[in-house]
């Protein structure tokens, strides 16, 4: 097999041609995988990370890999670990076929790492499968979040045909809204001007996030990732924006895949503690008068979400060792997963790290 190895910011750089190649042949399935997504997570949110990317079989797969040292262990993650809800690979091969190459491939190059961490994975069976035959059978994996999803190639007047209660909410969301002054929803596409990114942080500063600690646009790196990403002409999203008599009280970004939308980063003023709720609302009415089939909610299966969804998939965390250095970092992963379950440690740990969780729009509708 023929493996091609880019090992820094500027040899991922000259992979954009290719990268390009693959998205126009529909190998590239979320806007987490796309090139200008993770090119902006390496300018910002790459501290202490070596690109590992292996380009195999003439290009047709890329799997973007960095490599991060913990402890001394040398770790290897999908590049956008901890950003992205799917990291994944770049590739026109089945799925199956392409994680059985990149497995084959990291087997060759077992001194290069000891570690290997996949977070919020999809592909579950074709990665063990694949892992346990190249790699070895002394990895562990969990279900790590569900990713509630609604699809939208119905009408909008059937969707809320099919779930009376959120139809009620619907109606009442949108009397107590525009019982509150002039109602404006707009569409803002990439580039986001300067002055709407000030105000989208002033918006999340009076919300619940900001005061829980949860706040994604609190100064720091994953502000800046955020901001690059609403700044980049070559992002397909859409930020939805909701403004009462003129002044900006929610908003929403949604990334766009092909007829996939993917609602990430939902903010509100805690002063408009149904603003969004609403703006969801607009959101999934639209996407059912338009081409997208679904619209994923990602991670977190949070009671606003489930009132949506009539399917829910699972992401996945997967840990793999190549050495007993390895072997040892797989049994601190276990114990770690275990503390993970408690959701006070959880939260505890968001504050200290000062990690912004943008997946959720509120702590209840």
């Amino acid at each position: 097999m023929t493996c091609h190895l880019a090992e820094s910011f500027e040899a991922f750089r000259q992979l954009e041609p290719q990268w390009a190649a693959i998205a126009d042949a529909g190998g590239v399935h979320t806007p987490y995988e796309s090139f200008a997504w993770i090119d902006n997570w390496l300018r910002h949110r790459a501290l202490g990370v070596e690109p590992y990317i292996l380009v195999l079989k003439d290009g047709t797969t890329i799997a973007p890999f960095g490599r991060f040292r913990v402890a001394g262990i040398r770790v290897l993650r999908l590049l956008g670990t901890g950003d992205s809800d799917y990291p994944g690979l770049a590739t026109i091969v089945p799925i199956p076929g392409a994680w059985d190459a990149v497995a084959q491939e990291l087997a060759t190059r077992r001194n290069d790492w000891d570690f290997l961490h996949l977070h919020s994975v999809r592909d579950r069976n074709a990665i063990v499968t694949a892992l346990d035959r190249h790699i070895g059978s002394g990895g562990h994996d969990r279900p790590y979040e569900t990713c509630p999803w609604v699809p939208t190639d119905r009408p909008w007047e059937d969707l809320l045909a099919s779930r009376k209660k959120l139809r009620y909410e619907v109606r009442r969301w949108t009397r107590r809204i525009e019982s509150q002054g002039d109602i404006a929803v707009d569409v803002v596409g990439p580039p986001v001007p300067e002055r709407l990114l000030a105000d989208l942080e002033e918006v999340e500063r009076n919300s619940w996030k900001w005061k829980s600690g949860d706040a994604a646009l609190r100064p720091g790196p994953q502000r800046d990732f955020l901001q690059a990403v609403l700044r980049d002409p070559r992002m397909k999203f859409q930020l939805w924006v909701l403004r009462i008599s003129a002044q900006l009280v929610a908003f929403a970004l949604v990334l766009v895949a092909d007829n996939r939308w993917y609602y990430y980063l939902p903010t509100f003023r805690q002063a408009y503690p149904n603003a969004g709720s609403y703006l969801l609302a607009r959101i999934i009415e639209r996407a059912c008068t338009s081409n997208c089939v679904l619209v994923d909610l990602l991670r977190g299966p949070h009671t606003y979400k489930l009132e949506w969804a009539d399917s829910v998939d699972t992401v996945y965390e997967i840990i793999s060792p190549s050495n007993m250095r390895g072997f040892a970092a797989a049994l601190a992963y276990v114990a770690k997963w275990r503390v993970a379950q408690n959701g006070f440690l959880h939260r505890l740990r968001n504050r200290i790290c000062d990690i912004g969780d943008r997946r959720q729009s509120s702590p209840s509708p």
